[in-house]
């Protein structure tokens, strides 16, 4: 999780609000014509404009539609508005999802990854997080049947897939089921250009 990391690295202050934005500008004091530009404010929106890019990069695609506000603190708020509300059903309706996940027949890869990332996001907001070995488990389990051999070949592994290694492979398994479908035609079609000629060459009448 994120707020671990942004409590030890002294950020957490950018997202509680103990942090706030300084004025861009020092009071005007005596003798000073025009106001001086304050030099924290900079270090502030650069180091918050960090904290948002922390967030933004540990949720899911799905999850971009509650992102709202320009600072991290809006940001951080507005995510906890979407997914905060905690009930036993919710949660047993979450982990159920993940625990049925299944890969629909016109879903792409990155869909079906987006749609477990997104399930298992929701339960990390309420507090009930799934450990990636487990939720990259359901979602193995839940792959198509064209995936089968990647499937055997994964729940062979000696140690557990971590969900972050799902997608290289899948893409991987996609790139070459594309190549052997593509390498099927060429084949046929020389086979069937290779009876043609054989046919001409039989029925070639001989000459006197």
């Amino acid at each position: 999780m994120i707020e671990p990391f942004l409590i030890t690295n002294n950020l957490v202050g950018y997202v509680d609000g103990s942090i706030p934005c300084p004025s861009k500008t020092l009071p005007v004091t005596e003798g000073v014509t025009f106001p001086k530009e304050n030099p924290n404010y900079p270090i502030w929106v650069s180091n918050d404009a960090y904290v948002r890019m922390l967030i933004i990069s540990t949720i899911s695609k799905a999850s971009f539609r509650h992102v709202q506000g320009t600072t991290s603190r809006d940001l951080w708020f507005s995510l906890k508005k979407a997914y905060a509300p905690h009930s036993t059903s919710r949660e047993y309706t979450l982990k159920t999802q993940l625990l049925r996940i299944e890969m629909h027949d016109d879903e792409t890869p990155d869909a079906y990854l987006n749609r477990a990332k997104e399930y298992a996001d929701v339960l990390i907001a309420i507090g009930e997080p799934v450990k990636d070995k487990d939720l990259g488990m359901l979602v193995v389990s839940g792959l198509r049947e064209e995936y089968n051999g990647l499937k055997t070949t994964i729940t062979a592994r000696q140690s557990p897939t971590a969900f972050s290694e799902l997608h290289a492979l899948l893409s991987d398994h996609d790139y070459m089921l594309g190549k052997t479908r593509a390498s099927v035609p060429s084949i046929t079609t020389s086979f069937a250009a290779n009876n043609a000629l054989g046919s001409l060459s039989m029925t070639e009448p001989r000459q006197a």
